[in-house]
């Protein structure tokens, strides 16, 4: 599973439509260890609370494309 290190550069909050119940919180600064999950070729990281965050993407070329409120720190080796 390929890893990357990424950094919050805007805080946020995401919360559920239907419930009003927050998703997720990221604040300024904070840094987050993603790992692409495969089958969606998506990346994924978790907050200071233990709940799922949407970092980015692979496009159709493979290249990566962060959310807008991250920037990339390094990117991690494959960890099988």
């Amino acid at each position: 599973m390929k890893q990357i290190k990424v950094r919050c550069t805007d805080s946020f909050e995401e919360f559920n439509l239907g419930n009003g119940r927050l998703v997720c919180a990221v604040n300024y600064g904070e840094e987050l260890v993603a790992d692409l999950h495969k089958e969606s070729e998506e990346y994924y990281s978790t907050d200071s609370q233990g709940r799922e965050v949407y970092v980015g993407c692979l496009d159709m070329n493979g290249t990566l494309e962060l959310d807008d409120c991250f920037e990339l720190v390094e990117e991690g080796a494959d960890t099988e």
